[in-house]
């Protein structure tokens, strides 16, 4: 859906500011995804390679040993590979996080506070990050910079203006701000668990020793860098890891903002966690480990581990077949799309919701004259006869509150064809 809002965005101009496609997202990915779905691919592999870099050079400001390493962790992270192939919004966050964090170490403050404000542009829990930085340059004294942290807000509220006609619709139109989900709750450990999915057996257990490293460090002085790079770490490294994690944890545990308890959001702070386990690898090789020959060798077998495990049938490692193949829905709807045009249905107007049917066929979703709303089937509107009506198992249900038997038992609708494979099912009416 992300990427069908960047690619219809130069139609429909609109969507250069809604709020759920994320307006900065839009902005830098339209151009990309004028290409098709490669193109918004090509944009997140170029996202997730600028990353790569400006981790690297952070790391170098502030770390002190073995600072290659932290390219290997985020290069080998099961899900931030996958994610990276996507047309999702959490690469960009995490480049939009490293280079705030870049600036701010390389003394650029002004720039760092800029990037950051940008933050919630790209996904809403950037507000979580602007407040951890607001606290760093609280206690560094750093008044002056403060304001800047409204430069986002600012400028988009002005540019949205004009469609909105209110400037605070970057408040008012937040999707999530509810106190409420669609999709229910769960475990307030459920991210603590999830975690070991997203960046896999050896970066967690590092990213674990990293933390306990600097909770030492919090009470025995000698464990620490300098005092600056301690202050920086504990609050913009640890304490922005921890807030992202802690606030996530607790919408999914109330089930509040729309939360879903995907692990993938994890994928915002992988630079973080990686500077986190960067501290764990140096803290068994350099502190706990005297012996430079023993030293070199678990150097060398962690560094294995990490690169090795993607590739191990570890139930956390990289599902290669199921992660670079079509799922079964999009083999359906593919199926749907042929049947679809060999019985001259291009020209009706469709009614469905699973995003990937507008790819398949071809259609504007924000076209309303072509593309409505699933939902909007039983809200007393008329439909147009001969409409195409497509129901699946998973969105219609969850998302719109359509039974298939509710269809079914509607003498408005005639059953035309269904397409099933495995767990999956969509069903294809026509309107009467």
């Amino acid at each position: 859906m992300h990427f069908l809002f960047a690619k219809y965005s130069f139609q429909h101009t609109s969507l250069f500011f809604d709020h759920w496609a994320k307006p900065l997202f839009v902005l830098l990915s339209s151009p990309f995804s004028q290409f098709g779905f490669v193109g918004i691919k090509v944009f997140n592999s170029v996202v997730s390679t600028l990353t790569l870099i400006f981790t690297y050079l952070t790391a170098k400001k502030i770390m002190k040993e073995n600072i290659f390493i932290i390219v290997i962790l985020l290069c080998f992270a099961p899900l931030n590979f996958t994610i990276t192939f996507s047309g999702l919004t959490e690469p960009l966050f995490a480049f939009f996080l490293i280079c705030s964090i870049y600036y701010l170490v390389s003394g650029k403050e002004i720039t760092s506070s800029v990037m950051v404000s940008f933050l919630p542009f790209v996904r809403s829990e950037g507000l979580i990050i602007i407040i951890v930085f607001a606290i760093y340059f609280l206690v560094r004294r750093k008044f002056k910079v403060l304001p800047l942290l409204l430069t986002g807000h600012v400028l988009y509220s002005i540019a949205g203006y004009f469609y909105y006609h209110d400037f605070l619709w970057v408040f008012t139109k937040i999707p999530y701000a509810k106190l409420s989900s669609t999709y229910g709750s769960g475990q307030l450990t459920n991210f603590v668990t999830q975690m070991t999915y997203v960046i896999g057996i050896p970066f967690y257990i590092l990213f674990a020793l990293g933390f306990i490293y600097f909770v030492t460090s919090f009470f025995y002085k000698p464990f620490r860098d300098s005092e600056n790079n301690y202050r920086l770490k504990l609050f913009v490294i640890y304490g922005g890891f921890l807030s992202f994690f802690i606030a996530h944890s607790l919408f999914w545990y109330l089930g509040i903002f729309n939360s879903m308890g995907l692990k993938r959001v994890l994928i915002c702070v992988i630079p973080l966690s990686a500077f986190i386990a960067l501290d764990g690898f140096n803290f068994i090789t350099g502190i706990l480990i005297k012996k430079k020959s023993l030293s070199y060798i678990i150097s060398c077998l962690l560094i294995a581990y990490i690169v090795v495990f993607p590739f191990t049938g570890n139930p956390a490692a990289i599902k290669w077949k199921k992660e670079f193949s079509m799922s079964n829905d999009q083999i359906l709807v593919n199926e749907m799309a042929v049947f679809m045009k060999n019985n001259n249905y291009n020209d009706c107007v469709y009614y469905y919701f699973p995003p990937y049917i507008s790819l398949a066929l071809g259609i504007d979703p924000f076209d309303h004259s072509k593309k409505k709303e699933l939902g909007e089937l039983f809200e007393n509107k008329t439909i147009p006869k001969n409409s195409v009506v497509i129901w699946d198992d998973w969105s219609a249900v969850v998302e719109c509150g359509i039974s298939l038997d509710k269809l079914q038992n509607d003498d408005r609708f005639k059953e035309i064809k269904t397409f099933e494979l495995s767990k999956s099912k969509f069903v294809v009416f026509l309107t009467k």
